[in-house]
């Protein structure tokens, strides 16, 4: 069977487009992560004075690294999620394409059921 050419370049383009950004949200989830787990700690420390906000100010410290984390860890998960859909339609459009090919050619035989046995010219 003759290789099929490949359609949907700029549908292609744009799921790797978006693979790509799954990707770099990836990293930078985890960098802003440690970034904010770290730095943010020392930041507050040398900005907090005597205030009623601290409990506030150090519930923050602690859980908005992590909301962070989560943020861009969803974001990750949808933007693979579409790339990956994508690549599922021009999937999809290919096998079908492949099917009506092979449907509409000679290799017809192999896919129908078996032809009918033909009558014996002796038994007439």
């Amino acid at each position: 069977m003759e290789k099929l050419e490949k359609r949907y370049r700029s549908l292609r383009i744009v799921a790797w487009i978006f693979k790509f950004g799954a990707w770099v949200s990836f990293v930078c989830g985890f960098v802003m992560f440690f970034a904010m787990l770290f730095g943010g700690k020392l930041l507050f420390h040398m900005a907090e004075g005597s205030s009623a906000y601290i409990p506030y100010i150090e519930a923050g410290r602690t859980f908005g690294p992590f909301i962070v984390l989560v943020g861009f860890l969803l974001n990750t998960l949808v933007l693979y999620a579409v790339s990956s859909t994508i690549y599922l339609f021009i999937d999809i459009e290919t096998n079908t394409r492949k099917i009506a090919l092979l449907l509409s050619g000679s290799d017809v035989a192999r896919f129908s059921s078996p032809p009918p046995k033909k009558p014996d010219e002796t038994s007439s």
